[in-house]
């Protein structure tokens, strides 16, 4: 590791400096538990719900939002009954997916999206782009069944996580080599755009980066799903289950919290959490983490030096999504900022431009007459929601500078959503040096096991499934504990 690096590690340790010592709270906010579980999205939900109801576990859910769903974001359009849904739109039949909705009672029915006229405009000028051409849909499913075979031979080192992800020698040779020659070596352009609009992998563009990144972000369980036709969508909003996940586990839920101090031992964990003007202080046996895992997140749980290395190895991306009004755009039509150099087919350059750096698209959601669009904005770099708004309203102005559009381009803001988390963008001598090892190396480290999407295919499917894998782990060490603990 090079020496900067190190030194960088070696600070953020030593500033991780505990406040637990000493600190009192009254008796009835001291909370005893077998596991603490950081984060309320998709894996931490599941995982509380598994463990309390199916493992005769205690928990205590810590989520920081005001409500439990992680990446899921549901907009209800006032005085209607219209839900509008912005963050996750679809869900795999992988797993225990079915089960789980089924478990709630929630109806499911087919994924259809919604058919719109797609405008490409430069992202530089805001005029159209009438040059660029998407591909045809008899190439997209020919690219598509060439990375159906390729994904597919890969499945069991991905999906649901990386539990049998190769040591360095037996790396395939596939997930080393820079996307773009993995790419029109197996003529798999024509499948970039809509990897791209789905995944949202890729800011900042695909060419440079391995092949394995590409692979995580669109592999063989989405992909199959996908030319099938078999994801599929809750009855009501993607956000019911998580609404009823919440009133299931009831006062086992801290909502609106944040932990602030975290003192570990390989046996107990003691956990200082706040919610609004409320400390708790929480008493584990194990922690549970579903968060995203940068630096930055991980820093009340006092990091060592083992743990610092492997977290400091992900990039800081930003994505936020959200829905406005915006008065320009006509209904049912889809605006994507593209760079110029995409024109005509230049599909690996979709999210390349050097002075611009993010990906903007306005997705017009109905209903009709409200002029509602969904906003999906990302970065290969860190924004705030200011600087979001900024962006789109920047992009809007530039479609009215340039005659795009022929009314004035007013944005109203509804909702938003900061979906921004750190993004696997290691190198190939990183993969070769062990990473992905070392990684899994951190399960049950210090009294801390992780799921979530970092920790294999990032669907809410596969992560669920992933989960499973974990929650048997960690409650094999917790039998374990408790077998050393009656022997002394």
């Amino acid at each position: 590791m090079p020496r900067k690096d190190t030194l960088l590690i070696l600070l953020f340790v030593l500033q991780a400096a505990s406040t637990l010592a000493g600190r009192k709270v009254p008796e009835s906010t001291v909370l005893t538990t077998d596991v603490a579980i950081v984060g309320g999205g998709a894996s931490g939900t599941y995982a509380a719900i598994r463990l309390r109801e199916d493992f005769n576990t205690s928990i205590v859910l810590i989520e920081p939002r005001p409500y439990l769903g992680g990446s899921v974001s549901t907009y209800l359009v006032p005085e209607t009954n219209t839900t509008l849904e912005f963050g996750v739109q679809s869900y795999l039949r992988y797993g225990p997916a079915l089960d789980f909705f089924a478990r709630f009672g929630i109806a499911l029915r087919p994924f259809a999206s919604k058919r719109l006229t797609t405008v490409n405009i430069d992202v530089e000028t805001g005029e159209q782009l009438k040059d660029y051409l998407s591909p045809n849909i008899n190439a997209t499913n020919e690219a598509f069944q060439r990375w159906l075979a390729i994904v597919s031979k890969y499945k069991t080192f991905l999906e649901p996580g990386y539990w049998n992800f190769p040591l360095s020698p037996d790396i395939p040779s596939d997930f080393l080599v820079p996307f773009e020659d993995f790419a029109k070596r197996h003529e798999l352009e024509a499948a970039v755009p809509r990897i791209l609009a789905i995944s949202g992998v890729g800011y900042g563009g695909v060419r440079n980066p391995i092949t394995l990144h590409l692979l995580q972000a669109f592999g063989a369980s989405l992909t199959l799903d996908m030319l099938e036709n078999q994801m599929f969508v809750p009855t009501g909003s993607n956000s019911l289950i998580y609404q009823r996940a919440h009133d299931f586990l009831g006062p086992d839920v801290l909502l609106s919290s944040t932990v602030k101090d975290v003192k570990r031992t390989s046996t107990a964990m003691t956990i200082l959490v706040k919610q609004r003007d409320t400390e708790y202080i929480i008493k584990a046996r194990r922690i549970l983490y579903s968060a995203p895992p940068s630096l930055r997140n991980l820093s009340p749980f006092q990091p060592d030096e083992k743990e610092a290395a492997v977290f400091s190895t992900w990039a800081e991306d930003s994505e936020f999504v959200g829905i406005a009004k915006i008065s320009c755009i006509p209904e049912n039509y889809s605006i994507n900022f593209i760079p110029s150099v995409a024109v005509p087919t230049n599909y690996l350059a979709l999210k390349v431009r050097k002075d611009w750096p993010y990906s903007i698209r306005l997705d017009s959601t109905g209903p009709p007459g409200l002029g509602l669009f969904r906003i999906i904005v990302g970065a290969n770099y860190t924004l705030s929601l200011d600087d979001v708004k900024n962006l789109v309203l920047e992009g809007t102005k530039r479609l009215e500078d340039a005659g795009t559009v022929t009314e004035e381009c007013g944005v109203e803001f509804k909702s938003s959503s900061d979906h921004s988390r750190p993004q696997w963008k290691q190198t190939a001598e990183q993969l070769q040096s062990g990473l992905v090892q070392k990684l899994y190396g951190l399960q049950g480290y210090r009294g801390i096991w992780y799921v979530g999407y970092v920790w294999g295919a990032p669907y809410s499917s596969t992560i669920w499934a992933f989960t499973d894998t974990v929650l048997l782990k960690l409650l094999d060490d917790i039998k374990t504990d408790k077998s050393s603990s009656q022997k002394a």
